[in-house]
């Protein structure tokens, strides 16, 4: 069976868990609308040479955290376009690995606990892996938590840009909310990305030559057939709540920090309402 553990997405992540395994605000900080300085400081973020950063990424289902879904991680950006990230244990310490000697890889570190490691580069406006990822069973989360690729997508999302209210004396915190219907939008299109990308029809010439029934191939197909129904059906009953905060260096008018949270709601089968959370954070230092 194919295996499949969101770490971006979110709504209905236990539903393909278990069955996929057998506009702008009127904000004003120093003087200029919230959105100009969002403008601003992302213009900046794009002149850096480079750049580290270090993160952390969560599901948290009726406000506790699905255990399977915590990932911390680590990168550098290079070179404006060439962004490299890895797993780290909780603690920051990267697991004992060969990962570094291959630019897409999976495998089990110490303690069974996933490792993961990617390189990407900008190629005529979008990110790709330098190299083909091996056929693996599960999915790299790594790839959607570059951070350069989310903070480049706020730019051109529908949103309002305010200066966050209490901030602490000598940071400056922008807070930017998604319209209801970019919210949707997406999400939609990062559910739809990574269910094209385990469709089992995709992946029928190497079932097949892997000796696999017929019978079995078509069993899959139309499992995920289904389950692709059940998550538009999923959706389209969600009510969806992004927002991002993004923290600002000063000083050099950099960011320093990128939170971002994304909240659905929607019923369950037996009418109580589900509220799921996904969110990540990610500190940016050592700028070039």
């Amino acid at each position: 069976m194919m295996k499949l553990i969101s770490y971006r997405t979110g709504i209905l992540s236990l539903v393909l868990l278990i069955c996929l395994i057998p506009a702008s605000g009127c904000g004003v900080m120093n003087d200029k609308p919230a959105a100009e300085s969002l403008s601003l400081v992302l213009a900046g973020m794009d002149g850096s040479d480079g750049v580290s950063f270090e993160g952390e990424a969560a599901l948290l289902i009726g406000g506790k955290t699905v255990p399977e879904s915590s990932l911390y991680y680590g990168g550098k950006v290079a070179d404006h376009n060439k962004v490299s990230l890895y797993s780290l244990l909780p603690d920051g310490s990267q697991p004992d690995t060969a990962a570094e000697s291959a630019p897409h890889h999976l495998e089990q570190g110490s303690g069974n606990v996933p490792v993961y490691y990617t390189r990407l580069v900008k190629e005529d406006g979008e990110w790709k892996a330098q190299q083909a990822a091996p056929a693996l069973q599960e999915s790299n989360p790594l790839e959607a938590l570059n951070p350069l690729r989310q903070l480049e997508e706020l730019e051109g999302l529908q949103k309002t840009v305010t200066e966050e209210a209490g901030s602490a004396r000598g940071t400056r915190v922008l807070r930017i909310e998604l319209t209801p219907e970019e919210a949707r939008s997406q999400l939609s299109a990062e559910l739809e990305q990574e269910m094209q990308a385990i469709r089992p029809d995709d992946q029928g010439a190497a079932g097949t030559a892997a000796g696999k029934p017929a019978k079995e191939q078509e069993a899959r197909a139309a499992l995920w057939e289904q389950k692709q129904a059940e998550l538009q059906q999923r959706l389209k009953q969600a009510s969806i709540r992004t927002v991002y905060y993004l923290k600002v260096d000063p000083k050099r008018n950099l960011p320093a920090r990128l939170t971002w949270n994304r909240t659905a709601t929607y019923p369950g089968k037996t009418g109580e309402v589900t509220e799921e959370t996904y969110i990540t954070r990610v500190d940016f230092y050592g700028y070039q």
